[in-house]
């Protein structure tokens, strides 16, 4: 018996941790369980009871005990032990073939060097003299006032041609979408993905030189996770200027969070859906509460009531 306690090499040779969770939250737990280390990589998820099981890693059973009141965490059911032979074991991939580091930097050195993407705004190549762009001509503003949308059909629309509208009236969005209402908000994505970055200037593709590895990491998590982490209350340091030491986690935040990757990281917000290559962003569809506090131009006479955005 006394070789079969809590913390005896036999039980932990017969048993695994795993937490139970239920079908429709699985996927937003597993990510948020495997950016922080939490998820086992040497078993795969079971089905047990209904519910999916999670192997977790040493050390998470403590770790979700203290989370437990934050999403996604506070959707897992139960953290419970269970025999080793449910879960089964990940097979180790097929050895790749490495090959001859000589002829992997002569077929570099070959390589044709790609040209950085031209961009007609802000002045890009043409600074050097050597972009066949056209110069960016310059963007109409437009004061709006109580103009309606047939007025605008007339004065701006028509013409098809950027502008920049002021002084419509936008909604309550206008002074009421703080961190706090924005992470209340419902996402009809379980999770979005996030660039984290180490530095204070993220390297996006075409802004970096050819060759050169990204400077920053994809993270999965929930809507809300990534605005606290983003204004500062998740304990990441924000993705705005950068500034603070996270919070103080007060208000309806919760806790702070751990960084993902050191203090004062930054975070960019890259995609919301499903399959965001072929999907086009609908902001109604997935932020349909925010989307009844935003009225970003005055609804066509002919499709009033149909909800916010309007048309143009």
């Amino acid at each position: 018996p006394a070789m079969e306690g809590k913390n005896s090499p036999l039980r932990e040779m017969s048993d695994v941790a795993v937490a139970l969770v239920p079908a429709a939250s699985a996927k937003a737990l597993k990510d948020a369980l495997k950016v922080r280390g939490w998820l086992s990589t040497a078993r795969r998820p079971a089905m047990v009871g209904g519910r999916i099981a999670f192997p977790l890693a040493d050390g998470a059973e403590d770790a979700i005990a203290l989370a437990a009141s934050t999403p996604p965490f506070c959707d897992i059911e139960a953290v419970e032990r269970i025999a080793t032979d449910a879960l089964a074991v990940k097979k180790a991939p097929p050895p790749q073939k490495q090959k001859p580091h000589s002829a992997h930097k002569a077929r570099v050195a070959a390589a044709p060097t790609r040209r950085a993407q031209e961009r007609s705004f802000g002045g890009g190549a043409a600074i050097r003299g050597s972009s066949m762009l056209p110069p960016a001509a310059a963007v109409q503003r437009v004061e709006c006032g109580d103009a309606d949308y047939e007025w605008l059909q007339r004065q701006v629309f028509s013409g098809r041609r950027p502008a920049v509208l002021s002084g419509l009236p936008l909604g309550e969005c206008v002074g009421g979408w703080s961190a706090d209402r924005l992470a209340r908000a419902h996402c009809a994505s379980p999770s979005v993905s996030v660039h984290v970055c180490a530095s204070s200037t993220v390297d996006l593709a075409g802004h970096r030189p050819a060759n050169t590895p990204r400077n920053f990491v994809f993270r999965s998590m929930p809507f809300a996770e990534a605005v606290r982490r983003c204004s500062g209350s998740g304990g990441g340091g924000g993705g705005g200027d950068g500034g603070g030491d996270g919070g103080d986690g007060g208000g309806d935040f919760g806790p702070i969070l751990e960084p993902l990757l050191n203090a004062g990281e930054r975070y960019y917000l890259r995609s919301v859906g499903g399959d965001t290559r072929k999907e086009a962003a609908d902001f109604p569809r997935t932020f349909p509460d925010l989307a009844r506090e935003c009225n970003l131009l005055p609804p066509r006479p002919d499709k009033e009531g149909d909800g916010a955005g309007g048309e143009g």
